[in-house]
């Protein structure tokens, strides 16, 4: 296994040893699902794991995130709005899984711990109905994740982010409502027999499932687990993979979720998310320098600038280099190293569209705590 997937299996250790003291029916799905019944063990390149309970089941674990303590976190759409997550996932909170398109301009990310996937199997009457749930289903999860942006923002918002919040549907201060009636939508049927997953992006229908196929369950080995299977479970994985169950070719044996994503077990997400969030905590009396000169450097000094001593600012561009920028003298990045100060009294914030690219210049020049502002995400001096 690699160290993503040790984790991924003590965490659903965890998972197993709460749901059997808590009476909860649950079943391994797709990946998890394919590797306990064909190789008893991990598919190698698969990088998670997958869990489905009926829908009453699922609530009142959704209802329950107390039932797990540290550093275990069931992170559900109720209790994380900054993550606006699908379904819920149970996390590790010592560990990180930043996904490649950290920071989303939009929120802060909620958790971002190593999961597993906690998925709900909702009654639906046939696959056109699935279809329908799960199109409107997705819409509801573009809104949740405008309406916590809204949120976040306490006003210091881009007209960028505004837009596309207000696109999405956004309005400021009813996630919790919205969120509970994601969830009721997605249980509107009862007593029928079929089943789906209306919370998965990318369904479109596609999976629907016999509900006696989940009537009762197998255990199947998975590395050094007893995990619990559908009765079912043959029909279960072709209805889950219309195009196929056999080993994949060379080219698609490669991990879906964590491809460019920062996966680290021996660090805890906070260790990277804080370049991001933290710009302001403990600035108070001290300097600050700005890696970037261009409309960002204006937006961050109208914002942030007064009272603080901003000593200089820095930028790739040669052209730049000895002129002002908004009134800030701009050097070249080769005198970063030489002018930040060993007890970290000179702040180096990027500010710039280029973020991801400076970030990358700044890690192979060998400095490092810096932080980053980001147009959109609101900053203050005590979080």
């Amino acid at each position: 296994m690699t160290e993503l997937q040790r984790v991924e299996t003590d965490i659903l250790r965890e998972f197993i040893a709460v749901a059997g003291r808590e009476g909860l029916a649950w079943f391994a799905m797709f990946g998890t699902l394919l590797g306990a019944t064909r190789d008893g063990r991990f598919i190698p390149w698969d990088d998670d794991v997958d869990i489905a309970l009926p829908r009453a089941d699922y609530d009142r674990l959704r209802r329950s995130p107390g039932w797990f303590g540290e550093p275990y976190f069931l992170q559900t759409p109720q209790n994380d709005p900054g993550a606006a997550p699908h379904f819920m996932r149970l996390r590790h909170s010592g560990t990180s899984v930043i996904p490649a398109d950290f920071p989303n301009n939009l929120t802060r990310g909620g958790n971002m711990g190593a999961y597993i996937d906690i998925i709900p199997l909702d009654d639906v009457p046939n696959g056109e109905m699935a279809r329908a749930m799960q199109q409107t289903a997705e819409s509801m999860q573009e809104q949740l994740l405008a309406c916590a942006a809204l949120d976040e923002c306490d006003d210091v918002i881009s007209p960028e982010k505004e837009f596309t919040c207000y696109q999405a549907g956004g309005v400021k201060g009813i996630y919790a409502e919205l969120a509970e009636r994601y969830e009721r939508f997605c249980a509107r049927y009862k007593d029928q027999p079929y089943c789906a997953m209306p919370v998965c992006a990318g369904e479109r229908g596609a999976r629907v499932y016999e509900k006696q196929w989940f009537s009762s369950y197998e255990l199947k080995s998975f590395e050094d687990l007893d995990i619990r299977v559908p009765v079912g479970h043959e029909k279960a994985l072709v209805a889950a993979y219309p195009g196929g169950t056999l080993v994949p070719g060379l080219k698609y044996r490669v991990p879906k979720h964590t491809q460019d994503a920062i996966v680290d077990m021996s660090r805890p997400y906070t260790h990277y998310t804080r370049r991001y969030f933290d710009m302001l905590r403990g600035i108070e009396g001290g300097a600050v320098c700005i890696f970037g000169a261009g409309d960002s450097l204006r937006i961050w000094l109208e914002r942030y600038g007064a009272g603080l001593d901003v000593a200089c600012a820095f930028d790739s561009s040669e052209g730049k280099w000895g002129t002002k920028a908004y009134g800030v003298t701009v050097r070249p990045p080769r005198d970063i190293p030489g002018l930040l100060r060993a007890d970290g009294s000179l702040r180096l914030i990027v500010a710039s569209i280029h973020h991801r690219d400076i970030c990358r210049q700044l890690d192979w020049m060998g400095v490092s705590g810096y932080y980053v502002f980001i147009d959109g995400l609101n900053y203050r001096a005590d979080a």
